[in-house]
């Protein structure tokens, strides 16, 4: 995680999210926010196992697709094919 320009916090791209990532970077302190944020029950966001356990790859995405600003999505590689 990292500070941008502004002081807010923001992740760095192409590394996982992990809960407590999440929850730091969108100023949110329990599960039950992040789930609601989410849509998805909180026994959804506590059975991965705790803050540093890391989010399932679509929920990461979803927080990309919601919060550009804080999850920039990582950048894509260049694939190098032979003729």
């Amino acid at each position: 995680m990292m500070v941008d320009a502004c002081g807010k916090q923001c992740f760095t791209a192409g590394v996982d999210i992990t809960v407590g990532q999440a929850k730091a970077a969108l100023g949110i302190k329990t599960d039950a926010e992040l789930a609601r944020l989410l849509g998805v029950s909180k026994q959804a966001i506590s059975n991965l196992g705790g803050d540093d356990s890391a989010l399932p790859d679509g929920r990461q995405w979803q927080l990309r697709a919601m919060r550009p600003d804080l999850f920039p999505a990582p950048e894509a590689k260049a694939v190098n094919r032979a003729a």
